[in-house]
């Protein structure tokens, strides 16, 4: 479904971004003249794919949040197209990305814990771009996303690792300048660039400035940091474990310099109301920050003409929780404030001021961003080309196709097996959405359209419909055990376990 297009706010917003403001490439692969001569009427010079991690959609003015997160964005969202209802298969950064670059769900592409790799089989989408005669360069900032490690941004011909720091009070313009070097490149054309923001992830610290926007009065002792958000999501049981046989390796969060030893003295952090409004004006204020670094990022594009010539498409990995079903954080859960992510594209060809209705997922990315750049591609996807959307038609595919949510917790799989923390998993056919937790053993099926904050499970209202799905969801994951011990593992250093803790992702 799409709605009418909405008044352009991007002319009329050069004075707010004025005020908002602060302050040679390898070869591509070689392919067929023919074929390059054939895709280069109609591929865009430029596609821009950028990714803010844990950006949660409801969070951001364009999709109805009452503070003013996000003036840059919301005004260049106006000029573009808004996907209203885009969704995640994962709720953590690892398979999420894996799914925005292979067009994969996460049960297919294997990246499911967090000691699995791409496998080497499974195509990327940068891999079939430069096939394709496009160079490909990324600048990352998270340990999920790096090249020599997982592999989903492998195929990259230039790539930066920028490490990510938690006491960080500063937005990446590193990561826009590096955006920038290669953008200006000499005969670095067509160029696919991956840009990834971490800014908006726990811990969550901005400039002053910012905090001043959003964070009034307090006098708790919330401070947004990943721990504090870790010891409000313990599981009773991680609790009980640590508590009857303390283990230093399993019960503590931080590093060796650093941490917090889980034993008795440590139980679950309980937030107020209060505690929950400092917080999410901590994150609020996060945002805020980084959506002033994305608006030099838009000016410097304008003011260089890379902005006419590039297909902009901006999205996250997955949202965050403040106890909206009783967690804070991310990585287990698959309600929305988790799975419903923004999509923004931006560009040549892309109608201005258009909105969509139609549940799309991250898994459709892939097909669609090879469609608008004239590639074809025999490589399996799960995903639909969202394209004939911007043309004003839906492709058939789309209506009541499954929308899965996987690859919950990511606990190495060694933790998983234990059993201590639930599994979730979700299928969703149009509005309906079913929700199974592994560890009660309890299926939730919620009506989005009529409750998008899914606090009402209608499964007394609509048995047949809850058997069908979960005879379906059945079929896909079997007894709902954890997943079979993958192939692709990886072997987790201590450093990098450590670097998990700190997060908050591994107990």
């Amino acid at each position: 479904m799409r709605k009418a297009p909405i008044p352009s706010l991007w002319a009329s917003a050069t004075g707010l971004l004025a005020a908002v403001l602060l302050g040679g490439c390898p070869g591509p692969r070689s392919q067929d003249a023919s074929e390059t001569e054939a895709q280069g009427a109609s591929r865009p010079e430029i596609i821009l794919l950028i990714s803010i991690d844990t950006l949660r959609a409801d969070h951001l003015g364009l999709y109805g949040h009452h503070r003013p997160t996000s003036p840059v964005l919301d005004a260049f969202a106006a000029e573009g197209t808004v996907f209203e209802d885009a969704s995640s298969p994962s709720p953590w950064t690892l398979p999420a990305h894996a799914s925005m670059l292979t067009g994969l769900f996460p049960k297919k592409h294997r990246v499911l814990t967090f000691d699995t790799a791409l496998p080497a089989e499974i195509p990327t989408l940068a891999g079939i771009l430069a096939d394709a005669g496009y160079h490909t360069a990324a600048v990352v900032n998270s340990a999920w996303l790096k090249k020599e490690r997982y592999g989903i941004t492998r195929d990259f011909e230039r790539y930066l690792f920028v490490d990510d720091t938690q006491e960080r009070r500063a937005p990446n313009s590193w990561i826009t300048d590096q955006a920038m070097t290669w953008l200006r490149e000499p005969g670095a054309r067509p160029l696919f660039l991956f840009v990834h923001y971490y800014d908006v992830h726990s811990d969550y610290t901005s400039l002053p400035e910012y905090e001043r926007l959003f964070v009034g009065p307090y006098s708790g002792e919330a401070d947004g940091t990943g721990w504090q958000l870790a010891r409000a999501s313990f599981e009773d049981d991680y609790l009980e474990m640590c508590h009857r046989n303390y283990d230093p390796k399993k019960c503590r969060i931080g590093n060796e310099e650093k941490y917090l030893a889980v034993d008795r003295s440590v139980g679950k952090i309980f937030f107020d109301e209060d505690d929950l409004r400092h917080i999410e004006e901590l994150y609020d204020a996060g945002i805020r920050q980084l959506d002033n670094e994305l608006g030099r990022f838009f000016s410097l594009l304008a003011s260089e003409e890379f902005l006419d010539k590039a297909l902009v498409v901006i999205t996250s990995d997955h949202g965050e929780e403040f106890m909206d079903h009783g967690r804070m954080d991310h990585f287990l859960t698959m309600y929305q404030e988790i799975l419903r992510v923004p999509l923004i594209l931006h560009g040549p060809g892309v109608p201005k001021g258009l909105r969509i209705e139609d549940p799309v997922s991250l898994v459709d990315l892939a097909p669609t961003l090879l469609s608008l750049a004239g590639v074809e591609s025999d490589e399996p996807s799960d995903g639909v080309d969202l394209s004939p959307l911007l043309a004003g038609s839906s492709p058939p595919t789309l209506a009541n196709r499954p929308l899965y949510g996987e690859a919950s917790g990511g606990l190495t799989y060694d933790i998983m097996m234990e059993g201590i923390f639930p599994v979730y998993r979700s299928l969703r056919r149009d509005n309906y959405k079913l929700i199974h937790d592994s560890k009660s053993q309890s299926f939730a099926l919620y009506d989005l359209h009529a409750d998008p904050g899914e606090e009402r499970d209608i499964s007394s209202l609509e048995p047949a419909l809850k058997a069908k799905l979960t005879a379906e969801m059945q079929q896909r994951y079997g007894d709902f055990s954890a997943e079979p011990a993958p192939e692709n593992r990886v072997e987790l250093d201590r450093e990098e376990l450590e670097r998990l803790r700190a997060l908050g992702y591994v107990p």
